[in-house]
């Protein structure tokens, strides 16, 4: 019986030092979630999608014009067109994911992958070809911008990631 009592007051001390550790980890994970879900990144996302979003529309509408702005030649062939209407398209879905994410940065940082990866491809790529001479100024504005959307983009991943780590580390 002793031996019952004394084991029944080692389990409830060892539960009281559990419920503080947990509780720790809860405000750090309410204050993870509290830095990466601020004001300052909604708003960088919400930039992020009405910029992308922005950018594709007169692509979408006018895939002929958009082509001039972005290559400074005239094309009129209609299986280029109707591939990059619908890589306009496909763009227009990363900017839809921007607004997802400016709902909730923290819960969301797959989609903030994926757009850090589509303008870092992108921007890369047009840097290749302005080197050639095969896109315009205002295709390199873009690209330009286009990292600056990179780097803020890795910095909000770097946070998460660094976060979570803290996490995983306090709870051991």
């Amino acid at each position: 019986m002793v031996v019952a009592l004394y084991h029944i007051k080692l389990k409830q001390e060892y539960m009281k030092t559990q419920n503080t550790s947990n509780s720790n980890n809860l405000n750090y994970t309410t204050t993870l979630h509290t830095t990466l879900n601020s004001r300052l990144w909604k708003i960088i996302f919400l930039i992020a999608g009405l910029y992308t979003t922005g950018g594709v529309l007169p692509g979408i509408y006018n895939p002929e014009h958009g082509l001039l702005d972005f290559t400074s030649q005239i094309i009129e062939d209609w299986n280029t067109l109707y591939f990059f209407r619908s890589l306009w398209i496909t763009v227009l879905v990363f900017g839809i994911g921007f607004f997802i994410v400016t709902l909730n940065p923290a819960k969301h940082v797959g989609i903030v992958i994926m757009g850090l990866l589509g303008k870092l491809f992108f921007a890369s790529n047009v840097l290749f070809q302005y080197s050639h001479d095969k896109v315009s100024q205002m295709a390199m504005t873009a690209a330009f911008l286009d990292l600056v959307f990179v780097l803020l983009f890795g910095i909000f991943i770097f946070k998460y990631y660094s976060s979570k780590k803290k996490i995983k580390y306090n709870q051991l």
